[in-house]
């Protein structure tokens, strides 16, 4: 039971990362870096196991910023339903616990308190992130898990490029270098 709530956490956590790096990159936002990491509690069940961090250039306007602050937890719930996530947000976004502090700052709102601009946001991302913008949630999540378990240049440098870095490898060496357009 323990290893399938240490999988469940590690893959929502990836899921949730990837969803605010995937609606950035769709915005325009370069993202930065993204990475989950094991949290080593002893309280599987009361505690989250993995835990997650996406960073990226700061977005032009504060609408873009909600947007890509509501989008790891519209990420889990598009991921939890394999497709577009029917519920009643409003009932979601009133729990303060639905999202981190930081993502609650990112959506100009207190915690638990949504308002209207934070209900649109959430749904101008979640046919976004269940159609056009899924596989790459999907490929972003995957790798995000592979550099985990294994903690190679190689995996760490495929995030890097989905990300959008130009990546050069060699057996001595590597780097990452933001591609220009």
């Amino acid at each position: 039971m323990e290893r399938r709530v240490i999988a469940r956490d590690r893959r929502m956590a990836a899921v949730h990362e990837a969803g605010h790096a995937v609606i950035a990159m769709h915005l325009g936002v370069d993202v930065l870096d993204a990475d989950v990491r094991p949290t080593h509690t002893h309280d599987l069940y009361s505690k989250k196991s993995y835990v997650g961090r996406a960073t990226y250039d700061r977005p032009s306007n504060a609408d873009q910023h909600r947007l890509i602050a509501v989008a790891g937890m519209v990420a889990e719930h598009v991921w939890k339903a394999r497709g577009p996530a029917c519920e009643h947000w409003w009932d979601t976004v009133s729990d303060p616990a639905c999202m981190s502090d930081t993502d609650w700052a990112g959506t100009g709102c207190e915690p638990g308190e949504p308002d209207d601009a934070l209900i649109e946001a959430v749904e101008t991302v979640l046919p976004l992130l269940a159609g056009e913008l899924q596989p790459k949630l999907t490929e972003l999540s995957r790798r995000l898990i592979e550099a985990d378990s294994r903690q190679t240049i190689e995996a760490i440098m495929n995030v890097k490029a989905l990300l959008g870095y130009e990546v050069a490898a060699s057996s001595d060496n590597a780097r990452a270098t933001r591609a220009v357009a």
